[in-house]
């Protein structure tokens, strides 16, 4: 399995998600979401957050998880401004 990074630029094309009918319920996150969930929203799958969750809030994948991998690069700082 490999993992990706990509960035959006608000100047950038439209994405069209017509394909796409599983991503109807994407939405975006703050980064202060991110690093709480990060903190306090991951788990085991089926297993419990830290003590710390708050009901309703972001939760990921573990960390050994490929995607929490990605999540945590780019809060860390990974991707930085295209520049054009």
């Amino acid at each position: 399995m490999i993992g990706a990074i990509g960035q959006a630029l608000e100047t950038g094309e439209k994405v069209d998600l017509g394909n796409d009918p599983e991503l109807d319920d994407a939405k975006w996150f703050s980064f202060d979401e991110v690093r709480e969930a990060l903190k306090n929203g991951t788990s085991a799958v089926g297993g419990p957050p830290a003590p710390d969750y708050k009901e309703g809030n972001l939760r990921l994948p573990p960390r050994t998880a490929i995607a929490n991998q990605l999540i945590t690069a780019l809060v860390e700082g990974f991707a930085t401004e295209a520049k054009l």
